[in-house]
């Protein structure tokens, strides 16, 4: 009696294992190279570091409120990822800092596997959903705001919400119970990460079934989606209890308000933002044409998808609006390669041989693949120091001069930190109250979780400080006085704060008017900062 022979992979299962280790690999290498730019977290997350150790210190249970920048703001933020930040840094004996700079890269990178299987499951072909994945991986947008140090919450968030929508699909085309199950525990712990990938996560099951789901299930995948969507609920529960219980339901409010803006995702969708990046982004522009092509064909699944993903999130939906426009660009790729390399036979091509010998029976194939994966290389490098990118981060030299500001004032001191930026991208503003343990007075981060109209009056204080980064030293007296302000140190920074494009020196005409301001004196001047107080 003879034994049956094992079957090893095929040809073409070993193709697609090749390739998507390949993009996988390509996902990450774009993503962590920025780190070496910066000692610390890029960007922002000096919020979420006081945070976690604020998690840490209350033996893990959620504090009422956070120390963070004088206090007075409620813990109100979903906590998977502190926790994880709170956990590692327990474990392992680190800094909380150290984790923030590496974490969200990581997670980032696991979410271009989550983008392959959903990309995978809904347009049901593997070789689909490398091409949908390979976007993904080289999108600066999929990764901008991801890879710094708040990307701890934000990337963690994203990689739940691809997994979730993944698992909602096979929740819908099979009607099983334990797919309810799974795509309510993965939506749980989206909600957990971060409110804004809860928003997308719902958005897109919401989509999903209208479009992709026979006319004659869809009252049963409603119901479904529904018995999730309680699943998710009760997974994320704790949090949601813990917060009304001390708080009551404001700081949950107030936060979604600082996010939804219609009138701001119809300007965004008209003037095509989502298509706006750092400098130009071939795949961005493939997917939009994808877009196009779909509309064309009448495939108005993920076309809605894109326009409620901006429409109702303008803040996040930059980053989120990557996840459709990855899967628009599987047509005009598809279709190249398909036209580069056709069918053999009736076996496909990347089924018959391997990808070196496919590439060199057809050179164009290689031609092509060599042409993109070089404009997309440099794309990642010219986005990484572009001026508009977030992917900046502090200096041993700022992290000196906050040191100073530690040891040698005095806890009640405040201090108006003037950059010239804005307040998603000012990384000195955040992390100033962490390092420096001195409250801000125009800091925005945290804001949010005090009352919309908290945030909006904190919103106002920072913009009109950092205008003062363009005039003189009365431009300060007169900010302080019209918002009623005592007067306070004056945080100057030096060198170019946004990359080798920005000015050296943010504010040259107030930094020389404060020099010889009767009422200021310089306490510090250093190679990262000047600090001036007030002489009264």
């Amino acid at each position: 009696m003879t034994r049956p022979r094992l079957r090893g992979p095929s040809v073409a299962d070993l193709n697609v294992w090749f390739v998507l280790l390949v993009v996988l690999l390509l996902g990450a290498v774009v993503r962590i190279a920025p780190l070496s730019s910066s000692d610390y977290p890029l960007n922002d997350g000096g919020l979420f570091a006081r945070m976690s150790s604020d998690l840490a210190a209350n033996g893990f249970l959620i504090p009422g409120f956070t120390g963070y920048n004088g206090g007075a703001i409620p813990f109100a933020y979903p906590p998977l990822g502190l926790y994880l930040t709170a956990g590692i840094d327990t474990l392992l004996g680190v800094d909380p800092i150290e984790t923030l700079r590496w974490l969200p890269a990581a997670f980032s990178a696991a979410s271009v596997l989550a983008m392959y299987l959903l990309a995978a499951e809904l347009l049901r072909s593997r070789w689909r959903g490398v091409i949908a994945a390979a976007a993904f991986a080289l999108m600066p947008r999929s990764y901008l705001w991801l890879i710094v140090g708040g990307g701890a919450t934000r990337a963690l968030g994203l990689f739940f919400a691809l997994l979730a929508v993944r698992q909602g699909v096979v929740m819908l085309r099979h009607l099983r119970s334990r797919d309810i199950v799974a795509t309510a525990i993965l939506g749980g712990l989206t909600g957990l990460a971060h409110p804004q990938a809860a928003v997308f996560l719902g958005l897109s099951l919401l989509t999903v079934p209208a479009f992709h789901i026979a006319p004659g299930r869809r009252v049963a995948s409603v119901v479904r989606i529904a018995l999730a969507a309680v699943g998710a609920l009760l997974v994320a529960s704790p949090w949601l209890l813990a917060v009304v219980i001390i708080h009551g339901p404001a700081p949950l409010l107030a936060a979604g308000q600082t996010g939804l803006d219609l009138g701001i995702g119809a300007s965004q969708l008209l003037g095509l933002a989502f298509a706006d990046t750092p400098v130009f982004d071939l795949m961005t522009a493939l997917g939009v044409l994808g877009i196009l092509v779909r509309i064309a064909r009448r495939q108005w699944m993920i076309p809605v998808w894109l326009v409620l993903t901006i429409l109702i999130d303008p803040r996040a939906g930059m980053t989120y609006a990557t996840v459709p426009l990855a899967l628009s660009v599987v047509p005009i790729l598809g279709e190249l390669i398909a036209r580069m390399a056709p069918a053999h036979g009736a076996t496909a091509t990347l089924e018959a041989a391997t990808v070196p010998v496919v590439l060199r029976r057809h050179p164009a194939l290689a031609i092509l693949a060599v042409l993109l994966l070089f404009v997309s290389l440099r794309t990642a490098a010219r986005t990484a120091v572009a001026e508009t990118s977030p992917l900046h981060g502090l200096q041993p030299d700022h992290v000196a001069a906050m040191g100073w500001v530690r040891d040698n004032t005095g806890a009640e001191a405040t201090f108006s930190v003037v950059t010239g930026g804005s307040w998603e991208r000012d990384y000195l503003s955040e992390w100033f109250p962490v390092l420096a343990r001195r409250t801000s007075v125009a800091t925005v981060q945290g804001s949010e979780w005090r009352g919309f109209s908290a945030f909006l009056r904190r919103l106002a204080i920072y913009r009109q400080l950092q205008e003062c980064g363009l005039g003189t030293a009365a431009c300060l007296g007169e900010w302080a006085k019209g918002w009623e302000l005592p007067q306070s140190y004056v945080f100057l920074p030096k060198a170019s704060l946004f990359g080798p494009s920005s000015p050296t020196d943010c504010c040259p005409a107030l930094r020389e008017t404060l020099m010889i301001s009767a009422q200021y004196r310089v306490i510090y001047d250093g190679p990262g900062a000047t600090i001036f107080a007030p002489t009264d």
